[in-house]
């Protein structure tokens, strides 16, 4: 991870209220969350992840805009509520994109023995595995409109992360 985790502060039950990732998760399950999770400031243009490097984090949007790039190109936008790095949290594979913080960002970082832990508390791991679906079927979704228009589809192939390669 490329951002300094210094000065980060314990995460706020109430923040992650407002979060979908954590919509069906109960009050009790929220404070265990908060506590084992830390929120950090990131500025505008400071790289959060970067493609190719071995990361282990997983990153909860609670305010600002991140840009995602694979090889350069945009491939996603991130918003608040949004959360990234799941992958790298669940596989110890090198990153498949970079981050990039497009505005003043809070974040929830969640280290690989905290994101362990989280996976023991009841609902945390439906809760990610649901978010995880919906992602998979909104890039399918998109996949399709695409090869639908008829455009480019010898020039960009399906990665299997919700993105596109060209």
């Amino acid at each position: 991870m490329d951002v300094e985790t210094d000065g980060s502060t314990p995460a706020e039950p109430v923040s992650l209220q407002g979060i979908p990732w954590f919509a069906a998760c109960t009050d009790e399950q929220l404070r265990e969350v908060a506590r084992l999770a830390e929120r950090l400031h990131i500025q505008a243009g400071e790289v959060i992840l970067r493609e190719g490097r071995l990361g282990r984090e997983l990153f909860v949007l609670l305010e600002g805009t991140a840009t995602v790039t694979r090889a350069g190109r945009v491939v996603n936008i991130r918003h608040a509520g949004d959360y990234f790095g799941e992958l790298g949290a669940i596989e110890a594979v090198p990153r498949s994109a970079t981050v990039t913080a497009t505005t003043d960002l809070e974040v929830l970082i969640i280290g690989p023995r905290e994101f362990e832990a989280m996976m023991e508390i009841p609902g945390f791991r439906n809760a990610l595995l649901t978010g995880m679906s919906r992602r998979i079927r909104e890039a399918d979704d998109r996949l399709a409109a695409y090869e639908d228009d008829g455009a480019g589809s010898e020039t960009r192939r399906w990665t299997g992360d919700g993105t596109t390669a060209f």
